[in-house]
């Protein structure tokens, strides 16, 4: 997967945010242009989740992405956000 390939909205977890599960309002999960996130990426601003199942993230990922299956999301999420920086999460 690249970033010329990736079109689907991605929605940012910081600390204390909800997990977009768990918001009422789909409108109310903030988003992120595919363009401010390569260059988020690029400067090392985000760590980068892509929520789908491992097969898939084994067939393409965006470039610096860690794999977390959604399934998985609410067990470690406490472990990525030891990141200290904006987590950006993505299914495609």
């Amino acid at each position: 997967m690249s970033w010329r390939t990736f079109v689907v909205a991605v929605f940012v977890l910081c600390a204390g945010w909800p997990a977009a599960a768990q918001v009422a309002d789909e409108a109310a999960v903030p988003r992120m242009p595919v363009a401010d996130l390569k260059k988020a990426v690029d400067a090392g601003q985000v760590l980068v989740v892509d929520v789908r199942d491992s097969r898939s993230f084994a067939d393409g990922h965006l470039p610096g992405a860690v794999n977390v299956s959604l399934d998985d999301l609410p067990l470690k999420l406490a472990a990525l956000k030891g990141a200290k920086k904006p987590i950006v999460a993505y299914c495609a």
